[in-house]
């Protein structure tokens, strides 16, 4: 291979090398803006309030409170290693790779740095939680509805098991 065709193969890597860089940057730092290294802190939260449960159900004393935070903290660990933000962010960044192109994560990064993207950040959680408080509530209205539908196709299907008897 000629010393010309050598150097365009090794820029014509270099720019791809650079532009997956730039799409990586862009997905970062959209990760960064959306706060998405906290994806996973209700988990660890959850498995935390477990471990007290069981400690409350076994009548633990209070002076064993040091083996539950043992235990609490292998937990964590443990959530580490399969969701901490070092195994969630590559991940992550490659997903949102594949669905937006280095052009639309660049403007979804432009969008929430400004005010407005800033302004719909810090609402959308206490929006998302008013939400689903809304929807649970019309859900509420329905749920004995669809239980009576599941008792008659139960009693449905079971009368047509029934009849093949």
């Amino acid at each position: 291979m000629s010393s010309m065709r050598k150097f365009s193969a090794g820029l014509l890597l270099a720019l791809c090398s650079l532009q997956a860089g730039a799409a990586d940057s862009y997905a970062g730092r959209l990760l960064e803006l959306t706060h998405a290294e906290h994806l996973a802190v209700p988990v660890y939260a959850q498995v935390r309030e477990m471990f007290a449960q069981r400690f409350v159900e076994l009548k633990a004393p209070d002076s064993r409170k040091a083996l539950l935070e043992s235990y609490q903290a292998k937990a964590n660990t443990l959530l580490d290693r399969a969701i901490g933000w070092k195994v969630l962010r590559p991940e992550l960044v490659t997903l949102y790779q594949k669905e937006f192109t280095e052009p639309e994560l660049k403007g979804m990064v432009e969008f929430y740095e400004s005010p407005l993207g800033q302004k719909m950040l810090a609402k959308l959680p206490e929006l998302n939680h008013r939400s689903a408080r809304m929807a649970q509530a019309s859900l509420e209205t329905v749920v004995p509805e669809v239980n009576k539908l599941l008792d008659e196709m139960a009693n449905e299907l079971t009368r047509a098991e029934a009849g093949k008897r």
